[in-house]
């Protein structure tokens, strides 16, 4: 019996050591398989208001995808508190995979401080069609990055003219479909304008906010030029609709009232409003929650005196790029070119969004959604850029909105006005 007993234990060992060690076999064939067929995992930033298509585009990305997984966080842009968590992030090392960048100012600063892969090889082995985006990218590209791709676009920017087609109807006026020089604009406005107090019915809305000299830039002067009479007469022009024809709110009065310039279209208290292109999108989303009524449509935006070809402000303003610490760059890469590609920026037209990507495919997406005659518009004038593409165009634009409020203030003349930001455009340019 003693002897059994031994023999059985040995042979109860025995399998013990056998199903262990099979089963250590299994479970690292089955660690090995979940390893190989485990997602990777991507952490994607961007700032809150992008948060309605940019969920679509990363749905629809990860359905294509059985083998990533992109995580869409989403920021606040308020007081400017996108840029700081993101440099935080950075900087801090917290997980970050991709992230989006607003407008050429912030695409120099990352890409100064080393915090943006350059992307030059991957576009190129991957054969992206970069002519696609439009002059101004490659502009863009070969100033500020000196001809390297640290990002790509997503969206782009032009400023057109919106207007109120119920009040046209009111006032028996045809609407502003043709191009318009912007003396024929000013003139429209003033002919619009009516009553006084609350009743005030104004011909057209020009925001405090919008900095850049929208009409000479059309003439192909910008702020960093040697000459600025044609800024300096752009400047003398609002002076005219806000205070002399007393068409438009005053720059007074909107920046004492803080006044919400969307509202202000959506009531019906503005005939004409000269705006962005994310106009479309947000008066659509309001006429579908029921906060207005309003019949809105679009028209080329106005052209100084003697410019005949179509021209239009901004151009490329959004992009995306990889953090260069990410250790999924592949992956991310991938995602890249989805979103700024035909099928991804699609996705973004649906949603009213005039993408960077110009296509049939895009285009259609695009006014299809907007359901606008005028939108048309975005793809057949020609752009200048909005923002020139050096590193200190956010300290240059500072400086010049401070003088520019000086004068639309009426505290100081043209001259003082144009005389003091040369001198202080060229201390920031000597930093």
């Amino acid at each position: 019996m003693k002897v059994t007993s031994k023999l059985v234990s040995m042979m109860i060992a025995a399998v013990l050591v056998f199903i262990m060690t099979g089963c250590g076999s299994n479970n690292a064939n089955v660690n090995h398989t979940n390893l190989g067929d485990q997602k990777v995992v991507l952490q994607y930033y961007t700032w809150t208001d992008e948060e309605e298509y940019m969920r679509k585009v990363v749905d629809t990305f990860n359905t294509q995808n059985n083998d990533i997984e992109v995580k869409l966080n989403t920021i606040s842009n308020n007081a400017n508190e996108y840029s700081t968590k993101i440099m935080n992030n950075l900087s801090g090392g917290s997980e970050m995979d991709i992230f989006s960048i607003n407008g050429t100012a912030s695409l120099g600063l990352y890409t100064s401080k080393n915090q943006l892969l350059d992307m030059s090889d991957r576009i190129k082995d991957a054969g992206l069609e970069i002519g696609a985006y439009g002059p101004s990218y490659q502009d863009i590209i070969n100033v500020l990055t000196e001809g390297k791709y640290y990002a790509l676009p997503y969206r782009t920017s032009q400023w057109a003219l919106f207007y109120n087609k119920k009040i046209f109807d009111n006032e028996g006026v045809d609407y502003p479909t043709s191009q318009m020089t912007w003396e024929e604009y000013a003139q429209l406005a003033k002919q619009l304008t009516k009553g006084e107090g609350a009743d005030k019915q104004w011909g057209g809305y020009y925001a405090d906010w919008i900095t850049a000299p929208l009409g000479a830039l059309q003439s192909g002067s910008t702020i960093l030029d040697d000459s600025l009479n044609n800024v300096g007469s752009w400047l003398e022009y609002l002076d005219q609709i806000y205070y002399q024809d007393q068409s438009h709110m005053s720059y007074k009065q909107m920046k004492a009232e803080s006044i919400d310039w969307i509202k202000q279209f959506e009531v019906g208290n503005v005939a004409m409003l000269i705006n962005g292109e994310w106009t479309i999108n947000m008066l659509k989303s309001d006429i579908a929650a029921g906060s207005t009524d309003m019949e809105f449509d679009m028209a080329p935006l106005p052209l100084p005196s003697g410019v005949s070809e179509p021209i239009t402000v901004g151009g490329v303003s959004t992009f995306i790029g990889i953090n260069p610490a990410s250790s999924k760059i592949d992956a991310a890469f991938k995602f890249v070119q989805f979103l700024t590609g035909d099928e991804g920026e699609s996705i973004i037209a649906e949603s009213s969004v005039l993408p960077a990507y110009s296509s049939e495919k895009t285009k259609s997406s695009f006014l299809n959604a907007t359901g606008i005659q005028g939108s048309s518009y975005f793809f057949e004038a020609k752009t200048v850029v909005e923002n020139q593409p050096i590193q200190q165009i956010d300290e240059v634009n500072r400086v010049f909105s401070e003088q520019r409020d000086l004068y639309l203030f009426q505290e100081q003349d043209i001259h003082q006005t144009i005389t003091e930001f040369e001198k202080q455009r060229k201390t920031v340019l000597d930093q």
